[in-house]
């Protein structure tokens, strides 16, 4: 793929930074490309149109995170090239049939040719002839044998020659491939579809920020604090009063009844008294600053009990001791509340950092985008905001789940969740370009599953175990073939049980990732 020239790197450059002119004038200057492939791989203008329409929309919400080395208009291609995979994927059937050329004859009889071929064979002939992807490549691509791929290009070429015997010799035929128009202009309704979205959804992102810029607000004035009058004892009344004389008949028979009520009610007593011993408010110290429990200054020390909240502005910062768990800083900016269940707490802003004492509890913790559940002995550090949670784990291990699905970010290990998106760990010493594609995974559909597995080393190979998981059935084989090769699983572990996300196997591989990288 050629190089970018300068022009091309610097409308990138600028488009990245916000500039919508240079992001249109990008955008403008490829979709005719982008069309033109993925219109030879369909043969339906339908199917066509909107595939072009998700590979740049997918490449505006991804643009910052292309390599500086990597040519703009190639990773347009590789979006396209994988979201026409996965519509081929949900519509088997439609493409079973014979390709209606009505709407998208081309006055290029050998174009008309190839749009023609069977789907199979004219995937694979654009894949390899057109675009000059290796067989290897495509085999991985829709995973098929190498075998089958070179049968079914074969089968491709010799109809071609069969309607054109002069392109048989010499380089005459690839010579007449590249002279295929390399760009057409799709209706003019695609290209609207495309910036009308990413105008509206500017505009919605301008709106909230504007929304979400603090107010100045008047301080309250401070509670006073009414003290209440304690109510005077009764004086005691001169006059004696007389008790009647009362006469208890004891039934012996009923012994048993009492004894057995008199054990409940010292159990139910007993079961209270535990509660209360666990719902005691937890410690809290200022470190510095205006630390406050529900809208009281914290002077040295308060208590937070069940259903408190905790808030600290941009000059304090605070210490909670919990029992038997450990101790929770609370930075600068950072509110913190206490559920009605004991050692759960939830954060919606800030950042907070846990140290293990003596814990024999374990904490959890909610924010707005995912639950975080550790382990015993867990220390980590905890940053939230309304968009994106970041962890870090010093030691042990923290449990994350988003959306019903459960990671695993041990020692050592950081996690970005962004909302609307999966929580995949990585390695924080892996490569920038793949902590950045790994920070967006956004599940089966991401076109860059494929350029992660590429990238990915043994230190990597717990975000590939993830996103595994978190892949379509189809890709599911590309994944397990590269964690393979870095970490093989246990000899109690098959392809065909990974392949169906059989749990007891997942986890057994899980540990020996973790015991190796």
């Amino acid at each position: 793929m050629i190089p970018d020239n300068k022009f091309i790197r610097s409308l990138l450059q600028n488009a990245q930074r916000g500039n919508f002119t240079a992001l249109e004038q990008l955008f403008r200057m490829n979709i005719g490309k982008v069309y033109a492939i993925v219109l030879r791989m369909t043969a339906n203008k339908s199917f066509a149109s909107k595939i072009t329409v998700d590979t740049f929309l997918e490449a505006w919400k991804k643009l910052k995170v292309i390599r500086e080395d990597s040519p703009f208009t190639g990773w347009l291609i590789a979006i396209a090239v994988y979201k026409t995979l996965e519509v081929f994927r949900n519509n088997k059937e439609e493409f079973a049939k014979k390709p209606d050329l009505t709407d998208i004859e081309s006055k290029d009889s050998f174009e008309n040719d190839i749009l023609s071929l069977p789907h199979l064979e004219r995937l694979i002939f654009v894949l390899n002839k057109v675009e000059r992807y290796s067989i290897d490549e495509i085999a991985d691509m829709i995973l098929m044998k190498k075998e089958d791929v070179e049968f079914h290009l074969n089968l491709a070429v010799e109809k071609l020659h069969d309607k054109y015997p002069l392109y048989k010799f010499d380089n005459s035929f690839q010579e007449r491939i590249s002279k295929l128009p390399i760009e057409i202009q799709p209706d003019k309704s695609v290209t609207d579809e495309i910036f009308n979205f990413i105008y509206e959804e500017r505009m919605k992102i301008a709106e909230k920020e504007n929304a979400e810029k603090p107010k100045a607000e008047e301080p309250e004035p401070p509670k006073k604090e009414i003290k209440k009058k304690e109510p005077k004892e009764p004086k005691e009344s001169k006059k004696k009063i007389q008790m009647p004389e009362v006469t208890i008949n004891f039934n012996t028979s009923n012994v048993k009844k009492y004894i057995f009520t008199g054990l409940g009610v010292l159990v139910i007593a007993a079961l209270v008294l535990f509660w209360l011993n666990r719902a005691k408010g937890w410690t809290v110290s200022s470190l510095g600053g205006n630390v406050l429990i529900d809208n009281v200054t914290v002077n040295k020390e308060g208590e937070m009990k069940l259903n408190s909240t905790l808030l600290t502005d941009e000059n304090s910062n605070a210490k909670i001791i919990i029992p038997h768990t450990g101790v929770i800083e609370a930075e600068p900016n950072t509110s913190i509340s206490r559920t009605r269940k004991d050692f759960e707490l939830k954060v919606s802003k800030g950042k907070i950092i846990k140290k293990a004492e003596s814990q024999e509890n374990k904490l959890t913790i909610q924010t707005d985008i995912a639950d975080f559940n550790e382990e015993l002995s867990s220390d980590f550090e905890l940053t939230i905001n309304e968009e994106r949670n970041s962890l870090f784990v010093f030691k042990g291990t923290v449990k994350v789940v988003v959306k019903g699905f459960e990671s695993v970010v041990p020692e050592n290990f950081a996690c970005d969740i962004r909302k609307g998106k999966f929580a995949v760990p990585y390695n924080p010493n892996s490569d920038k370009q793949i902590i950045n594609l790994i920070k967006e995974y956004s599940g089966p559909a991401d076109p860059n599953m494929v350029v992660i597995v590429s990238l990915a080393t043994k230190s990597d190979a717990l975000s590939l175990w993830h996103i595994l998981q978190l892949s379509s059935e189809g890709n599911r084989p590309i994944v397990f073939k590269k964690l393979n090769e870095l970490v093989p699983p246990p000899d109690s572990v098959t392809k065909e049980g990974i392949q169906k996300l059989n749990r007891d196997m997942l986890d057994q591989w899980l540990v020996k990732i973790i015991s190796e990288i």
